[in-house]
């Protein structure tokens, strides 16, 4: 048995974060004493916070301030030497990080990067950029990465190698009840399209309501829902001119496994990506994934097969796609709906948490 610490940021609503909600209950579930540490003062929208089993340790260092602070450095580094874990594992924000990995030679450390490398470079980690390389190179921070789209953005950027551990998700619990999605269909052969993301630049939405304005002028039968946490209200006041009964945003929402298992397709035109959670649960469920070719969305859906792949994140090739997938028949979908459920299961929890396992015993 180990000690595990799991410790990020908060544990609000998003895929790195159901990404360590399912970790952590399944690193218990398996008898290791896991912790898993909120730096901001856990709110009450904190989806996964909430979702925690009763195995699983929960804790916070109170953080209630947004932006950086010396304070919680220091914090970091008196919970981490106090705990006595076997294994620090880290996620998001690595300069919260740094004075622990240094005074702490002697415990284990692994960074997992939840995106493209270069993407996880913001505000105060730009300035300790040459410091994280140091750490990573060094071996004082072991780098884990999710894909083998972002374990070759780690080697680019940082000239050394990281292990792969592919995200995993637990089979998604599903409501089989009508929802929102039946409520949407304005007719019986409307096409509803599913789109769960936080509001922000990576996942693209302005693009995305932009195709599915010109498929309505078109006079395709279609509805597009917009699932996620408000992130960047800049990006929902571009938005607001596109709503209507067609293109509508639903706000966050905490049954989207249920959603996507009603809806006819998922809607994914991100601008990066590192491997989303979103999309593991829409394989699970049988709902196929209309997706950008980036980060590990590329290792995952082959075009044709298990979903379809535009040419790029841009309107016109999304647009394609999306039109392609129209022109479907029911025995194709069904097919593809199939394979998409066969598509699932190397992506397990049980699959993901049984390679972080192995990389923490090396």
């Amino acid at each position: 048995m180990m000690r595990i610490l799991h410790i990020h940021p908060s544990m609000l609503a998003g895929g790195v974060e159901a990404m360590i909600c399912s970790m952590a209950a399944e690193m218990a579930r398996q008898g290791h004493d896991v912790t898993v540490c909120s730096i901001y003062q856990p709110k009450p929208d904190d989806i996964f916070w909430s979702r925690l089993p009763g195995n699983v340790h929960r804790d916070t260092l109170g953080k209630g301030n947004t932006g950086f602070s010396l304070r919680e450095v220091f914090a970091v580094y008196r919970y981490i030497r106090r705990g006595h874990f076997d294994v620090v594992q880290l996620h998001g924000f690595l300069y919260y990080y740094f004075f622990a990995v240094v005074m702490l030679p002697r415990q284990r450390f692994f960074y997992t990067f939840h995106s493209d490398a270069r993407r996880e470079n913001f505000k105060w980690d730009v300035r300790f950029f040459p410091l994280k390389k140091l750490a990573f190179r060094l071996g004082l921070v072991r780098a884990i990465t999710i894909s083998p789209a972002s374990q070759q953005s780690f080697r680019d950027l940082y000239g050394c190698s990281s292990a792969l551990c592919e995200n995993g998700i637990p089979m998604p619990v599903v409501d089989d009840s009508p929802n929102v999605v039946d409520e949407a269909r304005l007719t019986p052969a409307t096409r509803v399209f599913l789109h769960p993301g936080r509001i922000t630049e990576a996942k693209n939405q302005l693009v995305l309501v932009r195709v599915f304005r010109r498929l309505i002028e078109e006079g395709q039968d279609v509805v597009l829902l917009i699932v996620g946490k408000e992130e960047d209200d800049a990006i929902l006041q571009q938005l607001r001119p596109y709503f209507c009964d067609r293109i509508c945003y639903l706000g966050l929402r905490t049954d989207v496994p249920s959603l996507l298992a009603r809806a006819d397709a998922m809607c994914l035109p991100s601008v990066w990506e590192g491997l989303p959670v979103t999309l593991l649960e829409c394989l699970a469920v049988g709902c196929i994934p209309v997706c950008s070719p980036v980060g590990g969305i590329v290792n995952v859906v082959e075009d044709g097969r298990n979903g379809l792949l535009s040419a790029s994140s841009g309107e016109d090739d999304y647009f394609q796609t999306i039109q392609r997938f129209l022109a479907m028949d029911s025995e194709d979908i069904a097919r593809m709906q199939q394979l998409c459920r066969q598509s699932f299961q190397p992506y397990h929890i049980t699959n993901s948490v049984r390679k972080y396992l192995q990389v923490y015993n090396k």
